[in-house]
């Protein structure tokens, strides 16, 4: 019999996770992490960014958070000055009760970010339960502290009947896992009517279902607010 593929692991709180991506895949690496990131139901989302910095910047969609079943509300944007002021700032949210979820947002190198800061990160992450992700935009893999680390890219889409555009679909694999197997990858497919992503070996979606808007991070319809197809389950 084949071997079946392994269970897509979340991104777990208390942790600290690292996620790679290239430039243009920085929006399928955001909602990746808010969509797998184990956060407290009722915590604020802190995410930090340098203003400026981005070759191609996006910008948070309160329907696409929806989608992904976050309350728009809980999300606090912060846009410090400098990356090490944005590592500082990242470190205190990070050591707040009332934080689920603390989101990194960096380009290029990070010099700031070495091990010494991560490992405080992840004492701060375990000391508060919140979920740390930092994601790492156009950079290479650096020795840290960090529980997981992944690499997150757009892939094609599986086109429904008719030749009729597909779910969003990425690639993602897990580089390095603490205390764990790494060196998995898995397809994974948005799942429209349940707003999660699927593994694709395991999942079979309702291709007669068909979505309406499903790129998270892009403007939605004015009327799609009624659509009962963003309802998450």
């Amino acid at each position: 019999m084949p071997q079946q593929p392994a269970p897509l692991p979340a991104l777990e709180a208390g942790q600290l996770h690292e996620i790679h991506a290239e430039g243009e895949d920085r929006a399928a690496a955001l909602a990746f992490a808010l969509a797998m990131g184990v956060f407290a139901p009722d915590g604020a989302i802190v995410a930090l960014r340098v203003p400026g910095r981005s070759r191609l910047p996006t910008l948070f969609s309160g329907d696409g958070l929806a989608l992904l079943g976050l309350d728009p509300a809980r999300l606090t944007l912060v846009e410090p000055a400098s990356e090490i002021d944005m590592l500082r700032a990242g470190l205190d949210a990070a050591r707040c009760a009332g934080v689920a979820a603390v989101l990194i947002e960096s380009e290029g190198r990070f010099a700031d970010y070495d091990l010494t800061a991560s490992r405080r990160l992840v004492l701060a992450a375990e000391a508060s339960r919140a979920c740390v992700i930092l994601l790492r935009v156009d950079a290479e893999p650096r020795s840290s502290a960090a529980r997981t680390r992944w690499t997150v890219a757009s892939a094609p889409s599986v086109p429904l009947e008719a030749d009729a555009p597909g779910w969003p679909a990425i690639d993602a694999e897990l580089l390095r896992c603490r205390g764990g197997p790494a060196g998995t990858r898995w397809r994974l497919i948005w799942d429209m009517d349940h707003g999660c992503f699927r593994d694709a070996a395991r999942f079979q979606p309702q291709w007669e279902t068909m979505p309406g808007a499903v790129v998270p991070f892009l403007g939605l319809r004015a009327d799609a607010a009624d659509d009962p197809r963003r309802r998450v389950a």
